[in-house]
């Protein structure tokens, strides 16, 4: 209609503020697209969007229309999209020649632009509808699978995936350990996999961008001298035209150079009223993000940030419980001469590696060795703190000299003074000594506690105790000792009731399935025998276990023949 050589149509903010490219002809549109311009752009007779604006030579005044610098355009006309009043875009016209157009052209353009202005409106508000219902269901799927894990890797990754490629062509988290501590590169996506590593070892070799707790998205300069970002752009457009003979030999971190080159942008993650790290988003040097994109990804920001900060408190918590249950168990098994001896241990719920069964082995005095294996009511950590009170005050008794009956007696006293924080505990105790004829003495009281089993090498299975009452209950225990002489190739099997209470319906493994199982177990070594006894108690019920178990195995080695 106005014979120009180059059309160009933006869209204002919702506050009106800018003006964005949304489509061009005659122009480069992939590099222009979704790029932004003020609508006040001066004081001058045309420096508003507001109004109809005739430039009939732009070499006269550089800089009037920033969207047509280095187009070769040199003269525009430019005339407001009103609907009801409020600006709603901008229609412009430029041509190749100066002095192309005058006021009367603007007057046709501008009759032009009041008939398409609202049908422009409405298609993008009806765009603006769609992206926002697609925005809610991105939003809340990322909810739900960042509620959906506790772990910080994870959590990272899912950021990293739920970004790229919907929302940028790559992106990059920066976690910030503590409020002294530099941010640092923690995970790196690129929608082509091949440049993944490229853009880590790029963005490794940079500064990392400042973490400034200002909320929203801002445009994020990479740092480097322009001698190299030139050279980083000349080697972009040679990998896009792999048949230049630039692009032969191009490092890897060049060829991934659209991290500097491109739009990148920032924003910050903050989490309970503490910058905990940055995201980084980043497109081509051809493309801009649009505001729509940017917003959705400052609600996913908050998010990530809370998630990832969640993350990093249940892993802190973890971290110290599982310290704490560590220091329950034994460090080590001792070394008992002529005597096999394994362990299993298997603690119910998730994170614990201590509940309320236990078990120690350990030497006392002059070859003399004191053993036990125990079971706190209930599990978690309330039944782990009766776990350690036992176990040490198990090993300083015994190490003072007490015999079984003292040891335990005082055990039952030091739990009955924890008053509401005691439990009952059920405890096999004994004594082993060594012979040099290759037999064993054991001395042993169990209090409440599944009997242990002796396995002959004849395959007989008999009871090595006798039942006795269980502590935390009464403060007057009468407890004995039995003595019990284990011969060369008998096993003696102790576990805790999560073996011998597995439960399948209405069937239960008890003392006599456990009894069965042992008899398969002639002529095997202590660590088989434990790891059979685990085997059974796993198939004998497809359910995970809901209790904790333990399986202490010890037989005593036969002679050599030779």
């Amino acid at each position: 209609m106005l014979d120009g050589d180059a059309a160009f149509l933006l869209l204002a903010t919702d506050d009106e503020t800018e003006l964005e490219v949304r489509a061009t002809t005659g122009l480069p549109a992939a590099r222009q697209r979704f790029a932004r311009v003020p609508v006040e752009t001066g004081a001058s007779r045309y420096g508003s969007a507001r109004m109809p604006a005739v430039h009939e030579d732009l070499a006269a005044v550089p800089g009037a229309v920033p969207l047509l610098e280095g187009t070769g355009m040199r003269s525009v006309v430019t005339v407001p999209l009103k609907v009801e009043g409020r600006l709603t875009g901008s229609l412009g016209v430029a041509a190749e020649s100066a002095n192309r157009y005058s006021n009367e052209e603007a007057l046709r353009l501008q009759f032009a632009a009041d008939r398409i202005a609202l049908a422009v409106e409405s298609a993008r508000l009806g765009e603006l509808e769609r992206l926002r219902r697609g925005s809610l269901s991105f939003l809340v799927e990322a909810s739900d699978l960042l509620a959906g894990t506790l772990d910080r890797d994870q959590t990272l990754a899912l950021m990293a995936q739920m970004t790229v490629p919907t929302l940028a062509t790559w992106c990059a988290v920066y976690t910030i350990a503590d409020q002294a501590s530099d941010p640092y590169l923690s995970y790196v996506l690129h929608e082509d996999e091949d440049r993944i590593d490229g853009l880590k070892e790029l963005l490794s070799s940079i500064a990392p961008p400042d973490p400034v707790p200002t909320l929203g998205a801002r445009v994020w300069s990479a740092p480097g001298d322009a001698a190299h970002r030139a050279a980083l752009t000349a080697s972009v457009r040679a990998l896009d035209h792999p048949t230049s003979p630039l692009s032969s030999g191009i490092d890897t971190t060049l060829a991934t150079a659209s991290a500097v080159a491109g739009e990148t942008v920032v924003l910050p993650l903050v989490a309970r009223n503490r910058v905990i790290g940055m995201l980084t988003l980043g497109r081509p040097s051809e493309d801009h993000f649009r505001q729509e994109i940017l917003e959705l990804a400052e609600d996913l920001s908050r998010r990530a940030a809370l998630a990832l900060d969640n993350a990093r408190l249940y892993s802190e918590r973890v971290a110290i419980s599982q310290s704490l249950q560590r220091s329950l168990l034994p460090p080590g098994l001792p070394t008992i001469p002529g005597v096999e001896v394994d362990v299993i241990y298997r603690a119910a719920g998730e994170g614990n590696e201590v509940g309320g069964d236990f078990y120690d082995l350990f030497p006392i005095r002059d070859g003399a060795y004191g053993f036990a294996i125990g079971d706190v009511c209930g599990t978690g950590p309330e039944a782990a703190a009766v776990t350690g009170l036992a176990r040490h005050a198990l090993r300083l008794l015994a190490r003072e000299g007490f015999g079984g009956p003292a040891v335990l007696e005082r055990l039952n006293a030091a739990i009955l003074d924890e008053g509401a924080r005691s439990r009952f505990l059920t405890l096999l105790y004994g004594e082993m000594r060594p012979q040099e004829d290759g037999s064993a003495i054991l001395k042993v009281v169990c209090a409440g506690h599944p009997l242990p089993l002796r396995l002959r090498p004849d395959g007989t299975v008999e009871p090595a105790a006798e039942p006795q009452p269980l502590l935390g209950v009464m403060e007057d225990l009468e407890l004995y000792e039995q003595t019990v002489t284990l011969d060369p190739g008998d096993v003696l099997l102790c576990v805790t009731d999560g073996v011998t209470e597995r439960r399948e319906g209405t069937r239960m493994l008890g003392d006599d399935g456990l009894a069965e199982v042992l008899r398969t177990c002639t002529g095997l070594t202590a660590g088989a025998v434990a790891s059979r006894v685990l085997r059974a108690v796993e198939r004998f019920a497809q359910a995970p276990a809901s209790d904790d178990m333990a399986i202490l195995a010890m037989r005593l080695r036969e002679p050599d023949p030779s």
